[in-house]
């Protein structure tokens, strides 16, 4: 029987009020609920970021899946290692490295690799869009993040959380929310709850056609810039936009658009309209 968190922690030294931004899931039903929502099958590639001690780790193995364990902490590589690298030899490689300035390219060539985390709260947002950008070697990612930002991803127009987050991750995504996660999951004891989501993201085939991507996410900027402002006046003020006033109003009146309109009022597939109509000739 493998030990719990909380031993392993002792058995390594590791005094919890030293640690910072650190939080370890020892809640072992939620450790298996996260795995099932992952359903690793055997032999195939699973991208594991931020492992800690390895309670997920283990248990994605024991379902006999190879793991690419991508660990910013050396005393975690190294306790990773010695825990279930020689049981797992040939099928756990470890990677004492920093996520966000890792290239998939050198383990993976296809959209086939699964991803489990618990996002560390402070980087949340860098590695979401770091898993938008590599998007094309990724199948599903399971998450585990602070709740409040998990709300923003799965936020509905005219709601307070909806935002240029929402739009961003569900342009390339399918967000779904799974289950919350108490703080009392957790040691140290964070001061938040948790959501874990499930992500699918679509394949290109499936993403709008002839969308210039850059200038949709430029215009998306632009309405959200001032939340309380209408969409009219923030495109009119805008100098990339280049439209009068009386340009803008006819475009909004032919998209079924109210002049009146914020940001938080538009679907995305508003924005895409929009993105269309505006974009440089």
């Amino acid at each position: 029987m493998r030990l719990t968190q909380i031993n392993l922690l002792k058995k390594h030294g590791i005094a919890i009020r030293g640690l910072s931004g650190q939080h370890f899931l020892i809640d072992p039903n939620i450790q298996r609920k996260i795995v099932e929502l992952l359903a690793p099958k055997k032999n195939e590639w699973i991208l594991e970021i931020g492992p800690g001690l390895g309670a997920l780790t283990a248990q994605i193995l024991a379902a006999r899946s190879r793991v690419v364990a991508i660990e910013k902490d050396k005393r975690f590589c190294e306790i990773l290692e010695e825990e279930l690298g020689e049981e797992y030899k040939g099928k756990l490689r470890i990677e004492n490295a920093d996520v966000l300035k890792t290239d998939l390219k050198k383990w993976f060539k296809k959209k086939s690799v699964k991803v489990v985390s618990n996002l560390p709260y402070y980087i949340t947002s860098p590695i979401l869009f770091w898993l938008i950008e590599n998007r094309s070697f990724i199948d599903r990612a399971v998450l585990m993040m602070q709740r409040e930002v998990a709300d923003r991803l799965l936020a509905q127009p005219g709601e307070k959380d909806y935002s240029r987050l929402t739009l961003g991750v569900g342009y390339y995504a399918l967000v779904q929310r799974a289950f919350h996660v108490s703080r009392n999951c957790f040691t140290p004891k964070p001061e938040v709850d948790s959501t874990v989501l499930t992500l699918d993201f679509y394949p290109s085939s499936k993403l709008p056609k002839g969308i210039d991507e850059e200038f949709l996410f430029r215009v998306i900027q632009i309405a959200f810039g001032a939340r309380r402002k209408t969409l009219l006046s923030r495109l009119a003020h805008d100098p990339q936009i280049k439209r009068s006033r009386t340009e803008l109003l006819d475009l909004l009146n032919r998209l079924g658009i109210s002049k009146t309109a914020r940001a938080e009022d538009l679907l995305l597939k508003d924005f895409l309209a929009l993105a269309a109509s505006l974009a440089p000739r």
